[in-house]
Order: C-alpha cells, then structure tokens, then sequence
C-alpha cells in the first residue's frame, strides 16, 4: 500500500468516523424528544387525574351540603333556615347545570331594559332568541338574589315569540 492510498484510507475512516458521530448525535436528539414527548404525556395524565381528584372532591362536598339542605327542609321547624337551605340547593342546582351568570348576561340584561327587545330579537333565529333570553333570565336571577326576592321569575314578554305562537 502506497502513501497515496493510505492517506485515502485515512480520510475515509475521518470521514465515516464524523458519520457515525453526527448519526449518534441525531439518535440522542431523537431520543430526547421522544422522552420530552413522554414527560408531557405524563403531565397531562396527572393534570388530568388532579383534576378528576379535585372534581370527586367537590362532588362530594356538594353532595354533602345539598344532604344537608335536605334535613334543615325536612326537619327544621324554622321558616327562614327552611328558605335558606331551599335558596342554597337552587343554587346548587343552577350551577350544576351550568346557568352561571357571565358579563355577557349582563350585557344582553341591559339591550332588555333599554333597546327595542321585540324589534331586535325579531331579527333573530329561535337558537338565538332563546340563547339571549336565558342570559337575561340568568342575570335577572341575579339581581333578584341580590333584592332577596327569589321568586321573581323571569321578565314578564322575554319571550315574546313563545306567546305569539
């Protein structure tokens, strides 16, 4: 073997060297990523089981004091402990139900007491007229709690086109 073909040799192996070294470097990168991969896997499974956890633990807290509400109702001899744990389960219920007020309610209240409420719910399809109706009887369920006045309902003509009909 002459010098010539040694030294081509030699680059060769430089060469094939650099090779396995970018292709080790590119499993390790590899690697990694999929092992960051994992690690959010997990976090989102723990997330997701902390969450679980916490909805169990409300549940059961709420289980508890609706089972309380119902035994001041059944035997309390107090009207006004008899309202107040009726007024707690309302709120209970609404709230599992998902009937939370929003600033929207709000919002749509006010187009009720100050605009035209038949002219621009005319415009509206029945999905929409009922979507802003049900905001205004949320927040008017608000204000109602807020005078003390839980029996107030909903504003007489809210839904117009159900009477119309």
């Amino acid at each position: 073997m002459n010098s010539t073909e040694l030294a081509r040799l030699r680059a060769e192996l430089r060469l094939a060297r650099q090779h396995a070294h970018a292709a080790d470097a590119e499993r390790a990168e590899t690697e990694a990523r999929l092992l960051e991969a994992r690690a959010q896997v997990l976090r989102a499974e723990a997330r997701a089981a902390r969450t679980h956890a916490e909805t169990a633990g409300l549940r059961l807290a709420i289980d508890e004091a609706r089972r309380l509400c119902e035994m001041t109702i059944d035997s309390s001899m107090r009207v006004d402990a008899v309202d107040q744990a009726r007024d707690t389960l309302t709120v209970i219920d609404a709230a599992i139900a998902g009937d939370k007020p929003s600033p929207g309610d709000g919002a749509w209240h006010t187009v009720w007491l100050e605009g035209k409420w038949r002219w621009i719910t005319s415009r509206m399809t029945t999905p929409e007229r009922e979507h802003a109706a049900d905001a205004v009887a949320r927040h008017n369920a608000v204000l109602a709690a807020a005078d003390n006045d839980p029996d107030r309902g909903e504003p007489e003509g809210l839904r117009w086109w159900r009477d119309a009909a």
